[in-house]
């Protein structure tokens, strides 16, 4: 029943995520529409994968396999939300020459280096979340060595 709840989950953010991406883009036609939804999901799931690839050194390759597809899929809607809106506003007005192409310049490169900590923190977080379900499984097997050796 769990895992019901949790691809609920997975499935509003991912749909949420493309929808508040969609408010800021709506003005383009819906062929650049599709390309830029397409392009921001593919680019935030390479980065998140990535972090994720390298997050797994020094883990065990069944627990990080485990937890590959709760993460990718949790992760990359949230940073989506977090990134893209932004993006896409200032790539509306730079379309519509509300702000100059250096201006538009500068605020990719200030939205660059945040999802750089973001991606830094999140690949901390993603050691630890995999190192958490490895001292879970490591009590389970305890636990269950323990309850075959007093049957005995």
């Amino acid at each position: 029943m769990t895992n019901i709840y949790l691809m609920i989950a997975t499935i509003l953010t991912n749909v949420i995520s493309i929808a508040v991406v969609y408010q800021f883009i709506k003005g383009l036609d819906k062929k650049q529409i599709i390309i830029f939804i397409a392009i921001s999901v593919a680019l935030m799931y390479v980065l998140v994968s990535i972090v994720y690839w390298f997050s797994g050194f020094g883990v065990n390759e069944e627990i990080h396999e485990a937890s590959k597809n709760f993460v990718l899929y949790l992760f990359v809607p949230v940073n989506i939300i977090l990134f893209v809106p932004y993006f896409a506003s200032k790539y509306m007005k730079l379309r519509k020459n509300e702000i100059k192409r250096s201006d538009f310049a500068k605020k990719v490169e200030i939205l660059a280096v945040l999802l750089i900590v973001v991606l830094v923190a999140e690949f901390f977080y993603f050691r630890n979340i995999q190192k958490n379900i490895g001292k879970i499984q490591e009590q389970n097997v305890n636990t269950n060595t323990i309850t075959t050796n007093e049957i005995q």
